[in-house]
């Protein structure tokens, strides 16, 4: 009986077709024996067997369901989780932070504010692969009212000064636009009107507009949990009128989520669901800046990735000077926790789309390592693992538009982590990294690290 014959004995006929088992394995890896978590939303696999050539995935199955082509590269797992290259659905990525983000099994970042000329210039770099580093997905500089709160960003007064920030961003390739927090709803409308024109995305980190309008008016994404007590609270006007001062809104708003009540949270949560909007509530940002006061922050282990020059995440010191913010802040940010984590738990419940984000590079919030912690945060707030690691792989890709990432699945590209353990039933296994494939190249997080921190 000839190869073909027996292979098509053994194996379903539309997985032979796929693997075209006739043909040697040139150029082949064939990962065996894993526990695969494929980003879906599925039960874990085990015995998983995934078939990848030049850079994708050509098969998976399960061990001994079809044949392994002669000549393939065998990587025996037995005994590790695969789970697919991780997506960051809000961060700010610097040049330092990009063998970080890899070594941490971040494949892909969404990166929401950059000037310019460094958000191009970053994303060609990293996505032609002249820099080892995650696939860059860009908004450039944000969109905020005018005058805008973040020096780097353009302040809009009309809706047609709007209009043509938006056409500003499509010219060099913008991947989405991101609205920022003194947007009012009539300059958001016709942000989303332009965006709509020219076939892009609205994501908002609201302030002057609460979730519920600039949700009814299309924008994608809801950032960071903003402008949900605005939609409710007593203290809405209150909120509204605090983000004309930058550090007065942050404050108000954080603050608000405390006098929510459940049932409150709740009504809004499937309100806001219902809409189809999708939600990146960065929790562990909430979480970090709750404890800014915990020294012991500072002596955590990733903190170790941090070259000396990272003033953007080693700068606590600064963030206080600016904010003022005392004992009694943190305190009453750590009481909002409570109500920030139902929200997205009852989002999540009533069918909402939730994707993980860090915020990171920004005070304490470590690129790569701070997406565990939001994943682990999610997990707190009432997520199961799986569920986590779905906010941070398949939901990240439906944000980008990126139909090849996010799962493990025939045909998408091959970014994928493998874990030394199985995070579905300890999400913080996810940290415990044995290497990372990207662009269907094997990265060793040690080898990285031994070269940033070697003389």
């Amino acid at each position: 009986m000839s190869r073909t014959a027996r292979c098509l004995l053994r194996a379903p006929l539309w997985l032979t077709l796929l693997v075209a088992c006739a043909q040697p394995g040139t150029d082949m890896i064939a990962l065996e024996g894993a526990t695969l978590i494929d980003g879906t939303g599925r039960a874990p696999v085990r015995d998983a067997l995934i078939l990848i050539r030049h850079g994708r995935i050509e098969a998976v199955a399960r061990v001994r369901e079809i044949p392994v082509p002669r000549g393939a590269r065998v990587i025996d797992l037995v005994g590790k989780t695969v789970i697919p290259g991780l997506i960051d659905a809000h961060a700010h990525v610097e040049a330092w932070a990009a063998q970080r983000y890899v070594a941490w099994g971040v494949t892909a970042v969404r990166d929401f504010h950059q000037a310019d000329s460094a958000a191009w210039t970053l994303r060609e770099e990293f996505n032609l692969g002249s820099v080892l580093g995650p696939r860059v997905y860009s908004a450039g500089t944000m969109i905020d009212g005018a005058p805008a709160t973040d020096p780097a960003a353009t302040g809009v007064a009309t809706p047609q000064d709007g209009r043509r920030a938006v056409d500003q961003r499509a010219i060099p390739g913008a991947d989405f636009i991101a609205a920022a927090t003194r947007i009012t709803p009539d300059l958001l409308a016709a942000l989303v009107d332009e965006a709509r024109t020219l076939h892009m995305v609205v994501a908002a980190h609201l302030g002057k507009t609460d979730a519920l309008t600039a949700a009814r008016a299309g924008v994608a994404s809801i950032e960071q949990g903003s402008g949900i007590v605005q939609a409710v609270s007593a203290d809405r006007d209150a909120v509204l009128r605090a983000h004309d001062r930058f550090f007065a809104g942050w404050t108000a708003e954080e603050q608000a989520w405390a006098r929510l009540d459940s049932a409150t949270v709740t009504r809004v949560a499937r309100q806001l669901a219902a809409t189809q909007v999708a939600l990146v509530p960065t929790l562990v940002r909430h979480e970090t800046i709750s404890r800014l006061d915990d020294p012991g922050l500072l002596a955590r282990p990733e903190m170790d990735d941090l070259p000396s020059g990272a003033a953007s995440v080693r700068g606590v010191a600064a963030l206080l000077r600016r904010s003022g913010w005392q004992s009694r802040d943190f305190e009453a940010f750590r009481r909002s926790r409570t109500r920030q984590d139902q929200f997205v738990r009852d989002f999540k419940r009533a069918g909402g789309i939730v994707a993980a984000g860090s915020d990171a590079a920004n005070p304490l919030l470590v690129p790569g390592a701070a997406l565990h912690g939001e994943m682990a945060l999610l997990v707190r707030a009432g997520f199961t693992p799986v569920e986590a690691i779905t906010a941070a792989t398949r939901r990240g890709a439906h944000l980008l538009g990126a139909d090849s990432l996010g799962t493990l699945t025939h045909g998408k590209v091959a970014d994928l982590v493998v874990l030394n353990s199985n995070p579905a039933t300890r999400i913080t296994a996810t940290r415990d990294i044995a290497w990372v494939m990207l662009r269907g190249r094997i990265v060793r997080p040690d080898s990285l690290r031994a070269a940033w921190s070697g003389p």
